[in-house]
């Protein structure tokens, strides 16, 4: 069976040009998402860029597989929270869109533009378009009004990806979002887009998926649909409360931190259930093309503060519910906000956690924080410091929009003790590092923000995955199966394992280049040391030293193939056929 052919869409917002790419050779040895992204990255983006300037690239990603079940697309970019490699993931239709404009290598987008311009994509149709009066507004405006203006215009529902306020202020965590209830979230990429005043990203593709043996796809499809493993998925517990479900799990059980990690539990635990917010407020079910999880489930409520609609899971909720000790209702309010904002809900939630310590402890001042009373809980006083954050208001707020080693540069050494954030410069604002069941403490303590793996090269949903590997078995044989039928390449297990790897190494090469060293970056916040916790049910946690050392080199040199330092090989980069790295990477001592 012949392979087919992929093509990138590049357009230069600086001189209003595009052009199709065929980076074919490219995908079959990173496949695409993060894969492809991270080696446009290293080729277009000259060592020390400035992650804001036009000379950063934003690659919106799809893969050989995307469509096929579920639909996901990888941005990678320089990220402005960590000048290292960024990656930020989104599901929806813009994926599915994409693919169907015959540009199943993704989107390219260099330089800036010298006005406000949102890029509309309509199969071969590319245009620059002004975005005057949709700059300033909040997201959920943005969206409305774009796709309402492009269906009168063609007749044809456009999926968008936009940013808000956040991305506009280059807030150094803003996202960009789609649907409403659809986020990029990590790494900044908002403020990439404000960097280079784009706005909004609008795509239709009319035609049909771009896939090899179509016949084979559909028998996927037919396979995926009627299987049993996918049966109970569709009618599980995460069937019916999408992410919401395990929620109160991870609060009682010590898997998310709470008050700024110095507790694992609190009694305000008990005022967080996914179930009574389910039956009380959910409307309906929300999943991506061809997706049995349905795990968006968007909410709308009247209170006395005024309407709200929203969309609650883990990610967004857990980081205020436990670390800044609020109940589900608050923070659904807090969310509507910060979704309309247009920043990376995890980030901004340990932040303001991480202000309301200082606040308390006297590190920062009411003055300081624009004449907020920043108290634990306070929903009012919260909603307050998230506006001055997206707009830099005030000196507190606007080191915060900094994030994490800015602001700790700002507020001085005595902050660094209250300070609850990974290597990767993100917020501990859930799965408590402390908790060896339930957290992620060596993924905190390791990582440097890139994309990196299968699902994200590939383009593969995990939450559409669960029923995979019952019907066809581990990731790797998975990704061998679809792409066969995707993109006609017969590869094997071992071939995949090495895909995988390349990816791995070229990602944590990338950060390297760019100054993140394993030495200096890799860490876990010292409270993980000295402060245990506790769960509801009497399980206490803390990391010993010596037990974080052996855990941090068996993580390096199982999981990540890297030597015990966490440094590159240097013959797995000349075995996967990246020994180009070598004379970057070698005067950074990154290599072993």
């Amino acid at each position: 069976m012949p392979g087919i052919k992929f093509n990138l869409l590049e357009v230069d917002l600086t001189t209003g040009t595009s052009r199709t790419l065929d980076v074919t050779d490219d995908v079959k040895t990173y496949l695409g998402g993060c894969g492809l992204g991270n080696k446009l990255v290293w080729d277009l983006v000259p060592p020390g860029t400035d992650p804001l300037s036009p000379g950063n690239v934003l690659h919106v990603g799809v893969g050989p597989i995307t469509g096929l079940v579920g639909t996901k697309v990888s941005c990678s970019f320089l990220s402005p929270l960590t000048g290292w490699a960024g990656e930020a993931s989104i599901s929806g239709c813009v994926g599915d869109e994409i693919m169907r404009t015959r540009y199943n290598a993704g989107v390219l987008v260099r330089g800036r533009a010298d006005r406000p311009v949102y890029l509309l994509i309509y199969n071969d149709r590319v245009e620059i378009r002004d975005a005057a009066d949709l700059w300033g507004q909040y997201l959920l405006k943005t969206e409305n009004t774009l796709r309402q203006r492009l269906y009168r215009e063609t007749g044809q529902e456009f999926a968008a990806l936009c940013i808000g306020p956040g991305g506009e202020n280059l807030v150094r965590f803003a996202n960009a979002t789609s649907e409403n209830v659809h986020s990029a979230s990590n790494g900044g990429i908002g403020a990439v887009f404000g960097s280079k005043n784009l706005k909004a990203i609008a795509v239709k593709g009319t035609r049909t998926l771009p896939y090899a043996d179509h016949k084979r796809v559909w028998e996927l499809k037919q396979t995926y649909a009627m299987h049993p493993a996918t049966m109970v998925q569709k009618r599980s517990e995460w069937g019916r409360y999408g992410a919401n479900d395990g929620m109160r799990a991870l609060l009682n059980y010590g898997g998310d931190s709470f008050k700024n990690g110095h507790s694992s539990w609190d009694p305000i635990a008990d005022k967080s259930d996914g179930y009574i917010h389910e039956l009380s407020y959910r409307v309906w079910t929300h999943g991506c093309p061809g997706c049995a999880s349905a795990c968006f489930q968007p909410f709308f409520k009247n209170t006395s503060h005024g309407a709200f609609s929203g969309e609650l899971r883990h990610g967004n909720t857990c980081g205020l519910c436990g670390n800044a000790m609020m109940g589900f209702d608050e923070v659904e309010e807090i969310n509507s906000l910060l979704e309309e904002l247009g920043v990376d809900a995890e980030n901004v939630h340990g932040l303001m956690a991480w202000a309301m310590d200082l606040y308390e402890h006297g590190v920062i001042t009411r003055a300081d924080l624009g004449g907020i009373d920043l108290k634990w809980g306070d929903r009012d006083a919260t909603l307050e410091l998230l506006r001055k954050i997206v707009y830099k208001e005030s000196r507190a707020p606007a080191a915060l929009a900094g994030g994490w080693r800015y602001a700790i540069d700002i507020f001085g050494p005595e902050s660094r003790p209250y300070a609850w954030y990974s290597s990767a410069n993100q917020s501990i604002a859930r799965y408590e590092p402390r908790s060896k069941g339930h957290g992620l403490g060596l993924a905190h303590g390791t990582g440097h923000g890139g994309g990196s793996g299968l699902f994200d090269a590939a383009t593969m949903c995990l939450f559409a995955a669960f029923p995979f590997f019952e019907i066809w078995g581990p990731p790797q044989e998975v990704a061998r199966t679809f792409i066969s039928a995707a993109a006609g390449w017969e590869l094997g297990f071992e071939q995949i394992n090495d895909i995988i790897q390349r990816i791995s190494l070229f990602s944590r090469g990338l950060s390297m280049r760019e100054g993140f060293h394993p030495d200096k970056h890799s860490f876990l916040p010292a409270r993980a040391f000295t402060e245990p916790v506790t769960s509801k049910y009497g399980v206490t946690s803390v990391w010993k030293k010596e037990e974080w050392e052996a855990a941090r080199k068996n993580y390096y040199t199982q999981a990540l193939k890297l030597t015990e330092r966490g440094l590159l090989p240097r013959g797995e980069l000349e075995r996967l056929g990246l020994e180009f790295m070598i004379p970057v990477l070698e005067p950074r001592q990154v290599i072993a």
